[in-house]
Order: structure tokens, then sequence, then C-alpha cells
């Protein structure tokens, strides 16, 4: 009987003897911390030396109207808080539209003969929702905001030029940070004129609001060197954090700050050819006329390339006499180049 028992004693003494190492094997689960898009980590090592020079929280569905653009640049309009941009000789459009499946595309127009044309989708920019334009005076480089798989979240900050023999705009780049964030940023123009940039953006904003940060363009691109910063004060200058932070001794900026204050005293309805002769004002107008007949009549000969038969009829006439205006516009312009006074 004893015998049994300490067998019993035995069995029960090993049993939790295994259960006791059983619980010491138990590994605890590591806790990977989460990781940053290696999109967000290589951007804030290329992260632009912008100095920010002032900045104005406004309602988001009319923030343009608080941009005091110069008219030599071109015009900004909003609708349903969608933005549209009219170039400096107000003849061509580029108008963000709202599609059925909620989201937007950017089209154009150019004013010809006294009318618009039929709003055309903008080529080459890509599928995602593309929205508030801006076109620079070469007529040759546009930014834009696009949300999609290729941005790091919400809207960012593009910029693409146009290439003339493929009559399409090439891949369009993203403009990285301070530009670019997991808000959505929203709109981005240089105003050459004034050498004044607008940043629009609604990080750190409260619903239906923006901030409108006012910028010193930059000729080159520079970045700030990593090793001199801490990564707390990248990130801050990245996140546009505080203007003061980019400031330096402050010179350049109140020289900037003085082209504001004219800029918003300037108002936004100085007519652009006040300077110029009613007749070089007719013959620059039409010369941008004629720059844009000769952009769409290179659209319409590559869609000739690749139509089908029937659709070539159509377009041979449409370039037809699309080239046949062109020749006539271009005679006009030298018959009256021939009648400016030599003083002008």
């Amino acid at each position: 009987m004893k015998l049994k028992t300490y067998v019993l004693i035995g069995l029960l003494l090993l049993s939790l003897t295994a259960e006791a190492q059983r619980r010491k094997r138990v590994v605890k689960p590591v806790v990977e911390e989460p990781q940053e898009d290696p999109r967000i980590t290589q951007m804030l090592a290329s992260t632009q030396q912008i100095t920010f020079i002032d900045s104005m929280v406004v309602d988001r569905a009319d923030f343009m109207s608080h941009i005091p653009l110069s008219v030599h640049v071109g015009k900004l309009t909003q609708t349903n808080g969608l933005g549209t941009f009219t170039n400096e000789m107000g003849d061509h459009r580029l108008t963000t539209m709202k599609t059925s499946d909620s989201t937007a595309v950017i089209v154009a127009s150019d004013f010809i003969a006294n009318r618009w044309t039929e709003i055309q989708p903008v080529g080459g920019i890509g599928d995602d929702s593309a929205i508030n334009p801006f076109l620079m005076p070469d007529g040759i480089t546009l930014y834009f905001a696009q949300k999609g798989s290729n941005g790091i979240g919400g809207y960012d900050i593009y910029v693409t030029r146009y290439d003339s023999e493929k009559a399409t705009f090439l891949r369009p780049e993203n403009l990285g940070m301070p530009f670019a964030s997991e808000a959505d940023d929203l709109f981005y123009a240089v105003d050459e004129f004034n050498q004044l940039g607008y940043f629009v953006t609604d990080r750190r904003q409260p619903r239906g609001k923006v901030c409108i940060y006012v910028f010193i363009p930059q000729e080159t691109r520079r970045v700030y060197r990593s090793e001199a910063y801490s990564d707390g004060q990248l990130r801050s200058l990245a996140a546009i954090g505080r203007i003061r932070d980019t400031w330096g001794d402050g010179n350049a900026r109140n020289e900037a700050l003085g082209r504001l204050q004219t800029a918003r005293s300037a108002g936004f309805d100085t007519p652009l050819t006040s300077h110029l002769s009613p007749l070089t004002s007719e013959i620059d107008q039409l010369r941008h006329e004629a720059d844009v007949l000769d952009k769409t009549l290179a659209l319409m000969r590559n869609q000739y390339a690749n139509a089908t038969d029937g659709e070539r009829v159509t377009l041979r006439i449409k370039i037809l006499n699309a080239e046949q205006q062109l020749e006539a516009m271009q005679q006009d312009i030298r018959n009256k180049e021939k009648q400016i006074p030599y003083n002008e």
C-alpha cells in the first residue's frame, strides 16, 4: 500500500515538474513596432529647403479667392470647391471636373474663333483622381494635386511637362516634402511676376478649412543636409511645423513680405496688356491662338496615326481645315507686324 502511495506521489511530482518546464518554454510573442512607409522615409531624406514667409487659414471651398495671383500669370477660380486655371491671355483653360464615380479629372479647352472648344481630358497625367491645375506661363510646366497609389496619403502635389513631339504630358513626379504629407495637399502655384509661391494643404486643420502657405520659389532645388539636423528637426521642417524655422536671418523673408503686400494691394483685375497698343495686343493674342491651334493640330495628327479608317475620314477633314486656319492666322500676324511703329 505504501508503495502504491509513493508511486502516485512520484507521478504527481513528475506531472507538476513537466508543467513547470512547459510554462518556462512558452515564449511571449514579440510586438513589432509599426514600420514607416519607405516612401515617407525616402522623401524625408530629400526634403526641400523652402522659405515660408506667411500662412493663412481659410475655407477649403473658396481658398483660391484668397491667393493674389498676378494677372500676368493667370486667373484662378473655384466652382463647388473645384479649381479652374485660365492662362494670362485668357484663351486656354484647365478645369477640374467631377466624374460619375465621384473621382475628378482635369480637362482643357481653348478659346478659338470667339468660342471655347469642346473640353478634352488632359493626357499623360494618369487615371487617378486629379484636381486644381496650375500651368506656368511657359505653357509647358503643369502642377496639380492627385490622389492615388503613387502618393503617401490623401492628395499630393505633382509636376509634369508637356512633350510637344508626343502631344501629351510626361509622367508626373511627386514634388516630395515639404509639399507632400499624409493629409490632403491641394494646390501649388508659382507667381513668377511677383516671385512668390502658394501652397495649400489641410494638414493640422479642422474639417472644411485649409492653410495657404506663401513661400519663396527656388530656381534650383536645394535640400536640407540630414547630418545637420536631428530626426525631430527634419521631420518638423518636412511637415512645416513652424514657418519661422525656415526664415534664416529673415532678410529674404522681409523682402518677400514686401512683394506679397504689393501683390495683395494690386488686386486681381489689372489688365495684362494695358501698356501695349491695341495693335500689339491683337498680335500677341493672334500669336497665342496660333500656338494653341498648332498644339491642337499635333494632337489630331497623333490621333490620326492610331485611328481606324472611319475615324481617319473625319480627322482628315479637321486637320486640313485647321492647317488652312493656321496658315491664314500666320499670314495675318505677318501683315499686322508690318504695321507696328518702330518705336513700340
